[in-house]
């Protein structure tokens, strides 16, 4: 069966493995800023810090703050800020920051609650990563069933002959199928589809060429056409003129 696996590959690419990597790959930054921002939340403290200089570095804002630990122990951070903000915090001469009390030098603008917002947004990150990676398992897990489904139909299902009737692309799109009709045990018609394949291997199933198909007797809708001869190897089956 493994031709059916190739026949999905892009698919299985795109929206299988992708998701897993990209999410892998999204979840493992997530988890890393998220280990870092909690450790900070639980160990920060909140103090105003004296504006001391602005210095004007093309084309950003830099700020020069002052402030003390919970021990009274004087440390200095620069931070950027917007020119148009400049003005404002030279007025009052102050700003709010936190910093942790295991390394008072690193420090942030803003107040616990945005350090806590900070901490959130890194759990969402984590979480979106994990999010595409079950998106991907979960669709590989599907293709995996339909392969299933489809064995199981060659192993067990009705065997009958029948012809492509048609074929076509679609829309915007390089991929395409035929469809296929046969006659089911209670004597009506039920039409079918094969799988989606490119121009080039469609190209191999002009319209009247015979194919073989399986069926499920107790539900006839679900149909595959045999398009790799795996239903050859059974013995029950008609031989194709």
């Amino acid at each position: 069966m493994i031709n059916y696996w190739m026949l999905m590959r892009q698919p299985l690419l795109l929206l299988g493995a992708l998701p897993i990597l990209a999410g892998a790959f999204i979840g493992w930054l997530g988890l890393g800023y998220l280990s870092d921002s909690a450790a900070f939340v639980e160990n920060l403290q909140q103090a105003d810090a004296r504006v001391i200089r602005f210095l004007p570095v093309e084309p950003k804002m830099l700020m020069d703050v002052e402030y003390e630990d919970s021990d009274g122990v004087k440390h200095s951070a620069r931070f950027e800020v917007d020119e148009s903000d400049a003005p404002h915090l030279r007025s009052i001469g102050k700003v709010s920051i936190v910093f942790d009390r295991r390394s008072p030098d690193r420090a942030e603008l803003g107040h616990i609650v945005s350090a806590n917002n900070e901490k959130i947004f890194d759990m969402a990150v984590a979480g979106g990563g994990a999010l595409l990676v079950l998106f991907g398992v979960v669709y590989i897990i599907r293709r995996a069933r339909q392969v299933g489904a489809i064995k199981r139909l060659f192993r067990c299902g009705q065997v009958v002959q029948t012809e492509v009737r048609d074929k076509a692309m679609a829309p915007g799109q390089q991929m395409g199928r035929f469809t296929y009709a046969f006659r089911g045990p209670n004597g009506r018609w039920y039409e079918g589809k094969s799988p989606d394949m490119t121009a080039e291997q469609l190209a191999d199933w002009p319209v009247g060429r015979q194919i073989l198909a399986a069926y499920d007797p107790l539900d006839p809708k679900r149909s595959e056409p045999d398009v790799f001869g795996v239903l050859h190897k059974r013995r029950d089956v008609p031989q194709l003129a």
